[in-house]
C-alpha cells in the first residue's frame, strides 16, 4: 500500500451504488400498490336530474328486513356525526375495484372515503367524472372538478368526496368509465 492511497471504493464505484439505489427507489415507488394520489373533490347537483337519474340503471331492489335494520342503525349513527361504515363497502369488476370505507356528515356535507385500485392488467385512468351519487329525492350529484388519476396495474388511490347532502337516508354509487368497460352500482346508505 502506497501512503497517501484511499483504501475503500473508488468514486465510480459509490456512483454505481447510488445510481442503483436512486432507480430501486423509483421502480419501487412506480409499482406501489398505494400512489400518492388522492382523487378529492366537492361534488355539486348534476343539471338535470331526471335524465340523469334515468341513465343511472335500475332502480334499487328493497332490503331484507335485517339489512333495512342495519342502513336505520348507520343513518342514526351518520345524524349524530359518527362515521358509518356503508350497506355496500365494496364493488369490482375485473378491472376496477371501489371500496368505500367510511361515510361521514361534515360542516360541507357528506364526505365519503374509500380506495380505488386497478385490479386490471393495463393502466387505467380513473376520472373524477366516473362517479356518480343519487340520493333519497333522487338528486344526482356529480364532482366540480376533472381531476384523474392514472393507476398501473395493482396500483391505487384514496378517495375523499364530498357531497352537499345534509340527513341523507338514501345514498347510491355508480362508478361508470366506459372506455374500459367498468360500472359498478353500490348501496352506500338505505333507509
Amino acid at each position: 500500500m502506497i501512503s497517501g492511497q484511499r483504501t475503500g471504493p473508488s468514486p465510480l464505484v459509490w456512483g454505481l451504488i447510488i445510481g442503483i439505489g436512486l432507480i430501486l427507489l423509483v421502480s419501487a415507488r412506480a409499482c406501489s400498490p398505494d400512489s400518492s394520489q388522492v382523487l378529492r373533490s366537492r361534488f355539486a347537483e348534476a343539471g338535470a336530474t331526471q335524465v340523469a337519474g334515468e341513465a343511472l340503471g335500475t332502480p334499487a331492489l328493497p332490503l331484507p328486513e335485517a339489512v333495512q335494520s342495519l342502513g336505520s342503525s348507520a343513518i342514526t349513527k351518520l345524524r349524530g356525526g359518527e362515521p358509518v361504515a356503508p350497506l355496500t363497502p365494496v364493488a369490482s369488476d375485473a378491472t376496477l375495484k371501489v371500496d368505500i370505507g367510511t361515510l361521514q356528515q361534515v360542516s360541507g356535507g357528506l364526505q365519503v372515503k374509500g380506495v380505488v385500485t386497478n385490479v386490471g392488467t393495463a393502466a387505467l385512468r380513473v376520472p373524477l367524472s366516473a362517479f356518480r351519487f343519487t340520493d333519497q329525492s333522487g338528486t344526482v350529484y356529480a364532482s366540480q372538478g376533472d381531476a384523474a388519476a392514472t393507476l398501473p396495474p395493482k396500483g391505487s388511490t384514496n378517495l375523499d368526496l364530498t357531497l352537499p347532502i345534509k340527513d341523507p337516508t338514501t345514498l347510491q354509487l355508480v362508478v361508470e368509465i366506459p372506455e374500459a368497460n367498468v360500472r359498478l352500482e353500490m348501496r352506500l346508505l338505505a333507509e
